[in-house]
């Protein structure tokens, strides 16, 4: 069968198509293999300071604590209501040990271990110990810790005031003045005494 010059121009370019079409076709790629996990990095990650939120402790002004304290109410302090405080004892580079006492003043009941001790500390690490405070009256109060470091064989101690409101306490108002009888303020004056007899 012979076919006409005329079939041949329109045949030619679809078998050239075809065959172009299969030479470039490639099998099917192999399922890709999963990605390897990506290398986790080596760098740890800063542990969270849990006593960033605590109030600090007042310190008693001497220069060089080898101990910094934070402190955080579990609540807000409430007449007749115990209260569990939270406090952190912090120490400075070079610090072996601490012991720690705490106390409380007139209005207010201390519970449980008012002492606490650790050994072959670390610096900047939060060593917490827990108490619970009840007041018995509304007021300002404040709770001493005092705390014992040995530092190279050496015991250095500090005191710190751990300070909290219960209530609304009364301000103190200055009387007023006194008044004469067309109501203005009489000032007092210091008694002088005069040695001139009477005319």
């Amino acid at each position: 069968m012979k076919l006409s010059p005329r079939r041949l121009l329109v045949c030619w370019p679809m078998a050239t198509l075809v065959l172009l079409g299969a030479c470039g076709s490639e099998p099917e790629p192999a399922a890709a293999a999963p990605a390897a996990p990506a290398p986790k990095s080596t760098v740890a990650a800063a542990p969270k300071d849990e006593t960033a939120n605590f109030a600090r402790a007042v310190g008693d002004g001497k220069p060089g604590a080898a101990v910094n304290i934070r402190y955080e109410f579990s609540g807000k302090p409430t007449l007749g209501v115990p209260t569990e405080l939270d406090v952190a004892f912090i120490p400075s580079a070079g610090v072996d040990s601490m012991e720690a006492k705490l106390s409380g003043m007139d209005g207010i009941t201390l519970a449980g271990n008012l002492s606490a001790s650790f050994s072959s500390v670390e610096a900047g690490k939060a060593y917490r110990h827990t108490i619970s405070v009840l007041p018995d009256r509304t007021g300002v109060f404040y709770i001493t810790a005092s705390v014992n470091t040995q530092i190279a064989g050496s015991a250095l101690n500090r005191t710190f005031s751990i300070p909290f409101v219960v209530g609304q306490p009364a301000v103190q108002q200055k009387s007023a003045p006194a008044k004469d009888e067309q109501g203005e303020s009489v000032k007092s004056m210091p008694a002088e005494e005069s040695t001139q007899p009477k005319k």
